[in-house]
């Protein structure tokens, strides 16, 4: 490092003038670090246990149909068509976290339709866990 004495005086002036910027960017980077380090151990759990229980909503909504299946033929046009509905979105929900997709609002399509599809078939399958949703 050169010492003042070898610095040109406008170097100096240079370093006193932007050292307010040279110590928030040095913030900036000391927060993000920390931030990253207490944050994603938070995260990942927050996200796991969001995504478990929409796993399990999932899969009792797809048990309810594989059990259902034996009975399309007893169904109106409608709850048929809104049972193939449901059959395609639960076979096409993301099974990989992508942001350019919201999970939760992918499960509150399959959430409605199958409360419309209980009701047009008049049975009460509703999620027996839907109290302890937490989203």
């Amino acid at each position: 490092m050169v010492s003042a004495g070898e610095k040109d005086i406008n170097d100096i002036f240079d370093d006193i003038q932007f050292s307010e910027e040279t110590y928030i960017k040095k913030g900036y980077e000391e927060g993000l670090e920390k931030g990253l380090a207490e944050g994603n151990p938070e995260g990942y759990h927050l996200g796991y246990h969001r995504g478990a229980e929409i796993g399990a909503e999932l899969g009792y909504y797809c048990g309810v149909l594989v059990s259902l299946e034996t009975n399309k033929a007893e169904y109106s046009e409608k709850a048929l068509k809104t049972f193939e509905t449901l059959e395609e979105l639960l076979g096409n929900f993301p099974r990989i976290n992508a942001d350019d997709v919201d999970i939760v609002a992918e499960a509150e399509k399959v959430r409605t339709l199958f409360k419309k599809f209980c009701a047009q078939v008049k049975l009460d399958l509703s999620y027996p866990e839907v109290d302890n949703l937490s989203f």
